[in-house]
């Protein structure tokens, strides 16, 4: 009786301690990796030493091993080589003036945009890698915490069969277990092949095995706040992905707006009365003594005629360019202002989402606070011999689980924090 008393008197002192003292949180908001090699058992069952590889790592071995960023490399290199060529055919056909100022900006703009398509052909990849490296750490977190939760299972299915003959234990109950044992063993397996299913996936992107090597498994943290407006903030956001397109419309409507790049009614109408006032000239007679004079004469005013003639069809040609043109500049107008709205309204989404999330980690974290505490209690029970070591590891194999929640949801966030500040990534 006396022990007992005791032992009650200092799990008492204990849970006091517990509860005046601060206990750190399982997962932090931010953390940095300092080690440059990790331990990992071989398949026979000794350890070995194999390097970090890290998420940095990870990203330039992927971008080194990019096909599409090589693409987006050449077709930079190569709009920069037709932009020459195209330079120097006009100035070959004496194109000048606007035209020829057209001309330049819209070269400039189209190798802009292609070194903008590289740059978030590049975010892209990051965020790809981003991904896939962090799913394969959650992934070996889940498959060792569910290794765990087996190892206890068993041991309760153990000590199941020993209650059973003595007795104090249905047949029922032992089934329910072993049942449980199936079950956690099948998820498990499925775990695995997604894993293996993810590694290989992850080598065709960054060309590296990582099998071969230790992963980070801690995770940066750091809170997303919009200051000002946050209908500013997107505009700017969309105004960015959007800026070449939106900067070769402004000079397709600048230059069509210009009163010398028109074609107006006004010169349709001129071209239609000299077409019609045209008089086809009479070809001289071979016989006339001035016959080589007037057939100078003759051919330059057939020259003309022809001219008028075929001028008005010239100018309703030029008028019906000049008009798709102008309905072209109209409608890609409303095109990337509706564009526009359907970014923003995309990103509002994500944003109320990222919000949600920062929510989600905050009440994890207290949790996983919560549950700290609870461990220490239950540990403090377990020296005190008041529970059993399959309670007490009971209790911390389930508690891993919200530590894989608490790192899902940051990369959630993270993601989620990149698609608002790079909105190419979400659209």
């Amino acid at each position: 009786m006396r022990k007992n008393i005791n032992k009650l008197i200092a799990f008492a002192i204990g849970i006091s301690v517990i509860s005046g003292g601060a206990l750190p949180v399982f997962a932090a908001d931010t953390t940095t990796i300092n080690a440059t090699a990790s331990t990992a058992v071989s398949t026979n069952g000794q350890a070995q030493t194999v390097p970090l590889f890290t998420l940095k790592d990870a990203i330039n071995a992927a971008i080194s091993n990019s096909d599409t960023l090589a693409l987006d490399d050449k077709k930079i290199s190569y709009q920069d080589k037709t932009n020459d060529v195209n330079e120097k055919i006009d100035d070959t056909t004496g194109v000048s003036g606007d035209k020829e100022t057209f001309n330049e900006d819209t070269r400039d703009n189209s190798l802009n945009q292609l070194k903008q398509q590289r740059d978030f052909d590049a975010d892209k990849l990051i965020q790809k890698t981003t991904t896939a490296y962090n799913n394969i750490v959650t992934s070996q977190m889940k498959i060792d915490k569910a290794a765990k939760i087996l190892e206890v299972k068993n041991k309760e299915l153990s000590n199941g069969k020993l209650k059973k003959d003595l007795g104090i234990m249905t047949s029922i109950d032992v089934d329910s277990t072993e049942l449980q044992i199936q079950s956690l063993q099948n998820q498990q397996n499925l775990s695995i092949n997604t894993l293996k299913d993810s590694q290989a996936s992850f080598k065709v992107l960054t060309g590296k095995d990582v099998t071969q090597f230790a992963l980070e498994q801690d995770i940066k943290y750091e809170q997303f706040k919009i200051d000002g407006s946050v209908d500013e903030y997107l505009d700017n956001v969309i105004d960015k992905y959007l800026k070449y397109s939106a900067e070769l419309l402004k000079l397709k409507k600048d230059y069509y707006d210009d009163k010398d790049n028109q074609v107006s009614e006004d010169d349709v109408k001129k071209a239609e009365d000299a077409a019609k006032t045209a008089v086809k000239p009479t070809k001289p007679e071979d016989t006339d003594p001035d016959l080589a004079k007037k057939y100078i004469t003759y051919t330059d005013d057939l020259d003309k005629y022809n001219t008028a003639k075929g001028g008005y069809a010239t100018a309703l040609s030029l008028r019906l360019a000049y008009l798709n043109s102008k309905l072209g500049v109209y409608t890609q107008e409303t095109s990337l202002e509706e564009t526009k709205k359907t970014y923003k309204e995309s990103l509002k989404t994500i944003y109320t989402n990222l919000l949600s999330t920062e929510e989600n980690i905050n009440y994890l974290k207290n949790s996983i606070q919560l549950n700290n505490k609870q461990i220490s209690i239950s540990k403090l029970k377990y020296d005190l011999g008041l529970i059993t070591k399959l309670d007490y590891d009971t209790q911390v194999a389930g508690n891993q689980d919200l530590d894989i929640q608490l790192r899902s949801a940051v990369d959630s966030y993270n993601t989620l924090k990149e698609k608002i500040q790079k909105p190419w990534l979400a659209f």
